[in-house]
């Protein structure tokens, strides 16, 4: 009996340990996400799936760099990840071929070759309410130097409404293509001639090579977009420094140029955003801005 109760004591002991080390591994990892409302703060929602990610990897056992910040800029909260790129940390995007939880869409081949999630965003928009195109990008992207697919068909940009396609690698800036630049069999779709590890279209850009995106209706007089939801930006300086941004309300475009000029950004873009924006970084890996 005592052998009995000596067993079971162990065993418990070994179940709360090995409790307690989930515990600390999912404290480590903050997650942030937006639920849909008014509010202007974040919430772990129960439908804040995404379709791909916006990464940052850093070699195992060196220092990221990683700057994470927040603050209210105009009555807006926002979080934000500053990578400077380097030979040891990179941006890149992943995709799962299905919309996941953003903690969970990560690329398991560089963990073992030694690198170390250290955060990432939400990227482009994905088809998220119909069956069974739930997950399928809205736009191109391009992973490992492939372009990707949704079962079987090929993600190709949108341009209807002013998307654009950014790409880079692991060390040179970011680029933004639009449709007609660089067409090709009269499609308009760089793809062929786009050669990178990643790339990812997203909605309209807000700067570009140092100057804001004009965003008027044409008409003579400013009619820039606003919605009432938060969303999500991936912006660079012109030294190559990254900004993946988490608004967590809406905010009227010239004050997101306002935000992106302040900081000195040389080219930006609007990813996803409602209940798509996403947030995560490891709390050991990042230094908080003072």
């Amino acid at each position: 009996m005592k052998k009995m109760m000596s067993i079971t004591a162990c065993l418990c002991a070994c179940l709360l340990a090995a409790v307690q080390q989930v515990r600390t591994v999912d404290a480590e990892m903050v997650n942030k996400a937006w639920g849909q409302g008014s509010s202007n703060t974040f919430i772990l929602g129960s439908n804040n799936t995404v379709g791909s990610a916006v990464n940052v990897y850093s070699l195992k056992d060196t220092d990221s760099g990683v700057i994470h910040h927040t603050g209210n800029f105009n009555g807006i909260n926002y979080d934000m990840l500053e990578v400077k790129p380097s030979e040891t940390t990179f941006i890149r995007v992943d995709y799962m071929g299905h919309a996941e939880w953003l903690s969970e869409i990560y690329d398991w081949g560089l963990i073992s070759e030694g690198y170390q999630r250290v955060g990432g965003t939400n990227a482009n928009y994905y088809a998220w309410h119909t069956e069974p195109n739930c997950g399928e990008p809205v736009g191109g992207l391009r992973v490992a130097g492939k372009w990707t697919d949704f079962q079987g068909r090929p993600n190709v940009p949108e341009y209807g409404s002013g998307y654009v396609t950014a790409y880079w690698d692991r060390t040179g800036l970011m680029r933004l293509v639009y449709s007609g630049e660089d067409a090709i069999n009269d499609t308009g779709w760089i793809g062929e001639k786009v050669e990178s590890e990643c790339a990812l279209s997203g909605s309209y850009t807000y700067i570009v090579n140092g100057e804001r995106k004009d965003l008027t209706d044409c008409y003579g007089w400013y009619e820039y977009h606003y919605n009432d939801y938060a969303f999500c930006c991936l912006a660079q300086k012109k030294d190559g420094t990254y900004f993946l941004i988490s608004f967590w309300n809406g905010m009227r475009d010239q004050y997101v140029q306002d935000f992106l000029l302040e900081l000195d950004v040389y080219n930006a873009l609007r990813l996803d955003g409602g209940t798509s924006t996403s947030m995560c970084y490891e709390e050991d890996l990042v230094k908080e801005a003072e």
